[in-house]
């Protein structure tokens, strides 16, 4: 484990299946923090937090996304819950 990495923003959910694809976590710290989406099968067990099999590293090597704007997350149609 690499420890807290961040805070949860929201849900990334397709609107066709309403199925959540994505976690939107806020990483970093006061002065590099970003948004980012990690994929749904990336999450192993939510008790207690969400825990993940990516790295402190891996989530930190994910591209920023734009949380303000739905229609620009990873999946096309999704909406954030």
């Amino acid at each position: 484990s690499d420890g807290e990495i961040g805070r949860v923003q929201g849900l990334v959910i397709d609107s066709d299946s309403h199925r959540v694809t994505h976690v939107l976590l806020q990483e970093g710290h006061l002065w590099g923090r970003k948004d980012v989406a990690i994929p749904i099968g990336a999450v192993t067990n939510v008790t207690d937090g969400i825990r993940l099999n990516l790295s402190k590293q891996q989530v930190q090597d994910l591209p920023a996304v734009d949380i303000d704007h739905p229609s620009r997350e990873p999946a096309e149609s999704a909406t954030v819950a």
